[in-house]
């Protein structure tokens, strides 16, 4: 089923009820990949061959890239956050479970007016400490991949489409991306 053509429309309708800080509307050419952003997946994320959400049980990066490549549209949004310290990573995490929820609730707007929508995030913080791989996901239907696990270069797009990622001293902003 294609996507409709009001289909910006259809999202600005629903958007503004979320705490969304910026939103941009993208097409596929819009994306920017990069198979070198999963090497730094696999030597910096303590996550990385640790969770259901991460590589490499998500696929390879071509996979990963192709998975992508086959949406035509994709939307671009960022939440911001005060925290007491931006070097308190509690507080950031906390912060980063509001983004991960408010991702989710946007997540299922869409679903109710796009058949086909894939959702990339700063990554999966559901469960405490992730099942993998000793047993299934505890919560498939509410898990995201990050972002940068499929490759994607999200802050140089966040330039490019005049996104602001440093919000000042002791705020911080996350970003995720709906592919549909």
């Amino acid at each position: 089923m294609p996507v409709p053509d009001n289909h910006k429309e259809i999202i600005e309708n629903f958007i503004l009820n979320f705490p969304v800080c910026e939103y941009r509307f993208l097409e596929r050419k819009d994306l920017i990949f990069s198979p070198h952003v999963r090497t730094i997946c696999q030597t910096d994320c303590k996550r990385y061959g640790h969770s259901w959400a991460c590589p490499p049980v998500i696929g390879t990066i071509e996979e990963c890239i192709q998975r992508c490549q086959k949406y035509e549209h994709a939307f671009l949004f960022s939440t911001v956050t005060d925290v007491a310290d931006s070097f308190d990573m509690d507080g950031c995490l906390d912060a980063r479970r509001d983004h991960e929820e408010v991702s989710w609730e946007i997540t299922q707007e869409f679903k109710k007016h796009f058949p086909d929508v894939l959702t990339l995030t700063t990554g999966c913080m559901i469960c405490d400490e992730c099942a993998y791989p000793n047993a299934p996901c505890r919560h498939p239907d509410k898990r995201f991949a990050t972002i940068e696990s499929h490759g994607i270069l999200i802050m140089q797009m966040a330039a490019m489409k005049e996104m602001n990622y440093d919000c000042g001293c002791n705020i911080v902003t996350y970003f995720s991306l709906i592919l549909y």
